[in-house]
């Protein structure tokens, strides 16, 4: 019988090892492909469009983008229900023609709500009328929770929502601010998506420019030097660009019955 020599040994130990080790990068690889989510899917797209709106026009546009955690108390409940109203696929159904009052170019709806004609000239106000209970549905869809005040919103810089028995009616306010200045261009791209128990995660690359200066945030002032530095109107932006001069940020969202709710969004950088 021949025995197994001190070389021999040492080769199959070797190979053990090696083979252990490539056991356990498979299963880690497994456990993680098990998490991922396709960005694209319709649940991630859906709970992706609660964070915020690319018309940066609409409901302060990304606001959840900030240089710390935002959550769901750090928002105003009347920008939450802006959101949630914003989600909503409104038809020709949900739109009023009212005739304008006699001394002014204005309509009533009720008691106390007034817009102004369209164009602030014309003799009608159009108007969009809503329920209230859709824009709540939605609401608890992206927030987990009940709207507890229906507070009036500014749905953007010309359009007012106000709220009466039991409908949201939508339309010109008399009078609105227009902000002068370089104008926001923000740019963000999904870089994972990840279930975790009862929670998904999903981290993407946020990056805003105002005149050519790129800033880490969309509601702060920190500028992000570095991409100033390589950035110029010409200059195309890339996920890879995003993944280099961006910021990182995590959204975090709560599993509800057969739904996710939003929880919390921060820098990760």
């Amino acid at each position: 019988m021949k025995k197994t020599s001190g070389k021999t040994k040492k080769n199959i130990i070797t190979s053990i090892v090696i083979l252990v080790i490539l056991i356990t990068v498979l299963i880690i690889v497994f456990v993680i492909k098990s998490k991922s989510l396709d960005p694209n899917s319709d649940l991630v797209t859906e709970i992706y469009s609660y964070i915020g709106n690319n018309d940066l026009e609409v409901c302060n546009g990304l606001a959840t983008y900030a240089e710390d955690e935002v959550n769901y108390d750090k928002l105003d409940n009347s920008m939450r229900i802006c959101t949630a109203y914003s989600l909503l696929e409104l038809d020709d159904t949900a739109m009023l023609k009212i005739d304008k009052s006699q001394k002014n170019n204005t309509c009533s709806v009720g008691e106390s709500i007034t817009f102004a004609t369209d164009n602030y000239e014309d003799d009608i106000c159009t108007v969009t009328k809503i329920s209230s209970a859709e824009v709540n549905a939605q609401y608890k869809k992206m927030y987990g929770k009940e709207i507890e005040t229906y507070d009036q919103f500014q749905y953007n810089d010309t359009t007012v929502c106000h709220y009466e028995d039991g409908y949201y009616y939508c339309g010109l306010a008399e009078e609105y601010t227009t902000t002068f200045g370089g104008e926001p261009h923000t740019f963000r791209s999904i870089k994972s998506a990840t279930k975790e128990d009862d929670q998904i995660i999903i981290y993407d690359y946020f990056l805003k420019v105002v005149n050519d200066e790129c800033y880490t945030s969309y509601t702060g002032e920190t500028k992000n030097d570095k991409c100033s530095e390589n950035y110029s109107e010409d200059t195309e932006i890339t996920y890879n660009f995003l993944k280099k001069y961006g910021t990182l940020y995590k959204h975090i969202y709560q599993k509800l019955g057969d739904s996710y709710y939003w929880v919390s969004s921060s820098p990760e950088d």
